[in-house]
């Protein structure tokens, strides 16, 4: 297998999946107010950020974090970048689309998304999801600010070109 599995199947591995099954859950109940096509590049770029992310930061010269339960990648660490890192986002963005709030209600939509983001890391952190040396949770903060503006940015130049359209079912 290119991926290991884990070395111990502990706290961490509960996790990440007992998160990610949560937030696929809400997925299903939060009603979809985005096309499809937004979904797919909302979730294939923040899979880009999470990767690009670990590349410059968890590695040397940096090594500010890591992951799991050691310094390199195991099957665990795919399921973080490819589906429960970008959920987040998801919800950010469809939310957003309800209300679309502007000037102070905007940057404190953001504020409100990236406490929760930072409070959803620190309860990972306690769970050895994430491992600082030398990582910061208020730069995570300032971080989440800037990635959730960018995919409200992104998911409304993408939806001017594929706009939602609400049937029935969703």
């Amino acid at each position: 297998m290119i991926l290991p599995l884990p070395q111990k199947f502990d706290m961490n591995e509960i996790f990440i999946i007992f998160s990610t099954v949560m937030l696929f859950a809400l997925m299903f109940v939060v009603p979809r107010r985005v096309s499809a096509v937004t979904i797919m590049v909302i979730w294939t770029f923040n899979v880009f950020l999470a990767l690009l992310a670990d590349i410059i930061l968890s590695v040397k010269p940096y090594e500010l974090y890591f992951t799991v339960d050691h310094q390199t990648h195991e099957l665990f660490d795919v399921i973080l970048h490819f589906i429960t890192y970008p959920a987040l986002p998801y919800f950010v963005v469809n939310v957003y689309r309800f209300n679309k709030p502007q000037g102070l209600k905007y940057f404190l939509y953001l504020i409100f998304w990236a406490v929760l983001a930072i409070t959803s890391e620190w309860i990972s952190v306690k769970f050895h999801v994430f491992t600082y040396t030398g990582w910061k949770l208020y730069l995570s903060f300032l971080v989440y600010l800037a990635v959730f503006a960018v995919n409200i940015w992104l998911a409304g130049f993408i939806e001017r070109r594929h706009p939602y359209k609400r049937t029935s079912v969703s």
